[in-house]
């Protein structure tokens, strides 16, 4: 997730310094000028944003022909290590620099926000995550999405694509040898989560390989000696490569793979938690801590899912189980199937396009359509996921769902999704970024998972006061949505929970959840610890300080001028968001007196 900035005319002044000569004496060197300090921070974030770039291609704005759209990541560790090492001395050169004296200015944005990623990087190396891909989220679910996008249709797009995923074949080979190295050092993924990589990777494995995932690229091509060529490539290395990795995964791997769920099971796990804390949620609560505020909040929440379910399905809901027995099989709660779904979530998504601007004062041009996931994208991705559209205009922002299975869809959540990775959810947030004015392309690559995804929850609830929810039965699927993360994967990855005790609670408290779909929010926890905290985080600081805005500006509080100041710029971290706040509120309250006098 991304953001970017051109930088302002401001400075920091610093000190005078002194060089220590062999001889004995001192040169006195003069104070540099503030523009120094300026050029730095733009200088490093250049570095950054190509490094990255460079280190992990595919994070570029795929939709077009780019430097870069035929490489895949160099995944070895001995790459991973200068990259760590080039990390190190940029967070080396941004420490001497004093953000204080960039505020109001880009730069303040820019080295709060490279501060943090660098800091919170080089914090998780403990977790050795290079070290245990074996899971849903692995190759066979990031690279082929960067398939499902990679540009074809030119000659040099046929002939960046080839060269590309040529690459795959070495890339499995040191895929397999990290993961050799892992087991060695003590590291592995939970066993059940191993189980669905294999799975995954069986599903790739199609009989004629124009029916596999693999084919992508030559099915949004038409050129006959293309497709004759990929043909080739799939057969001839992508899938014996991919046989002998899933081979390796299933035969050896599994077997040694750690049946613990929690992260503490791996070496350094309990530091390597408190790090994933601090990198996902811009916290340094314990997780302890972050336990007991979910408790609080999942308890606080409840009562007011119990009013609404017995709004909506009558006076005899005594408590959240009969809530979710009612909602599983209560025929107003189904939908007829494929066609019904979508058309229901496109209206939802036009709904909100056209009531945000009196909420917003600025809303995303790019448009963003509905696209449905393949019955084979369905096997290794979420539900519903939001994808930006490409600068260049060759691809609009992409909001895509699951309907492979529309038994078990529920309309109870069908809209608060749509408006979490919609308007006014991601598409609003990410657009905005991506449309500022003083924008640099580091933020491109990489974002802060507290603010978007808890941009992403308040854009839930937002909706609810637009008036954006069919009915009391739509506004229960947000209603509902209990801060369980904040419960779960803390019990997960420091309380010791099991398996299947986090699927019993989160059954238990989210009243939508089928069994599947609470066994997949736990296999995710399990592998991306720290990730789900950042939901419940981010969504009650935005809360925090929108009531905190609503207090001390009464009447002169405008809501479509805090939604401004708070989407302003990009992704941040939440105390650099408070900040932010707080600072605006003087000024309004200033501003306020200042009227007043005159």
């Amino acid at each position: 997730m991304s953001a970017a900035r051109d930088l302002a005319r401001r400075g920091t002044v610093w000190p005078a310094v002194t060089l220590a000569l062999a001889c004995g004496s001192a040169v006195h060197v003069p104070t540099p000028r503030p523009e120094d300090a300026r050029r730095r921070v733009g200088r490093i974030a250049d570095e950054y944003a190509a490094g990255y770039k460079s280190m992990f291609p595919g994070t570029e704005d795929v939709g077009q022909t780019l430097p870069g759209a035929d490489a895949l990541p160099d995944n070895s560790l001995a790459a991973l290590a200068a990259w760590q090492r080039r990390e190190d001395n940029w967070l080396s050169q941004l420490r001497g620099v004093d953000r204080e004296a960039f505020w109001g200015t880009p730069e303040w944005t820019v080295l709060g926000y490279l501060r943090t990623t660098l800091e919170t990087s080089i914090a998780t190396r403990t977790c050795r995550t290079e070290l245990w891909p074996a899971h849903q989220y692995g190759w066979q679910a990031s690279l082929l999405e960067m398939l499902d996008l990679q540009p074809v249709g030119t000659k040099e797009a046929r002939a960046q694509a080839s060269r590309r995923w040529s690459q795959l074949p070495r890339f499995l080979e040191t895929e397999l040898a990290n993961l050799r190295e892992g087991l060695r050092l003590g590291y592995s993924a939970p066993r059940t989560n191993v189980m669905l990589a294999v799975s995954q990777l069986e599903g790739l494995l199609a009989p004629d390989s124009t029916e596999s995932r693999f084919w992508g690229p030559a099915k949004r091509d038409t050129d006959p000696s293309f497709q004759r060529q990929w043909r080739d490539l799939v057969e001839a290395k992508i899938v014996p490569a991919t046989r002998r990795y899933l081979a390796y995964l299933r035969d050896e791997y599994l077997p040694k793979a750690r049946t613990s769920l929690g992260i503490s099971a791996n070496p350094n796990g309990v530091a390597c938690y408190r790090a994933e804390i601090a990198a996902y949620a811009g916290s340094d609560m314990t997780p302890t801590t972050l336990f007991q505020i979910g408790q609080e909040e999942v308890a606080a929440r409840e009562a007011n899912v119990m009013t609404l379910t017995r709004n909506v399905f009558g006076p005899d809901i005594h408590d959240l189980k009969t809530a979710k027995l009612t909602m599983d099989t209560d025929p107003r709660n189904r939908m007829a199937g494929r066609s019904e779904v979508l058309a229901f979530v496109s209206d939802a998504l036009v709904r909100a396009r056209e009531a945000a601007p009196r909420w917003f004062g600025s809303v995303p041009v790019a448009p963003l359509t509905l696209v449905p996931y393949s019955d084979l994208e369905a096997l290794s991705h979420p539900d519903a996921r939001y994808q930006p559209a490409a600068k260049d205009g060759t691809r609009p922002a992409r909001y895509r769902i699951d309907v492979t299975n529309p038994d078990s869809l529920k309309r109870a959540g069908l809209e608060d999704t749509a408006f979490h990775e919609g308007i006014p959810g991601h598409h609003m947030q990410m657009q905005i970024a991506r449309a500022r004015p003083h924008g640099h392309p580091y933020g491109d690559t990489t974002g802060l998972g507290a603010f978007i995804e808890g941009w992403a929850r308040y854009a839930e609830g937002l909706a609810d006061e637009m008036g954006l929810y069919s009915s009391d039965l739509d506004r229960l699927g947000v209603v509902a949505h209990l801060p369980t993360g904040l419960v779960v994967d803390p019990g997960i990855h420091a309380m010791g929970w099991t398996r299947e005790r986090a699927i019993a609670y989160a059954m238990d408290k989210q009243i939508g959840f089928s069994p599947e779909a609470a066994a997949a929010y736990v296999d995710r926890i399990a592998v991306s610890p720290g990730q789900m905290v950042s939901y419940g985080a981010g969504e009650l600081a935005i809360r925090r300080l929108r009531a905190r805005a609503e207090a001390e500006l009464g009447q002169r509080f405008d809501i479509r001028a805090f939604h401004e100041l708070v989407l302003s710029q990009g992704a941040i971290t939440l105390p650099m968001l408070s900040e932010l706040v707080v600072r605006w509120i003087e000024e309004q309250k200033h501003a306020s007196s200042q009227a007043t006098a005159h």
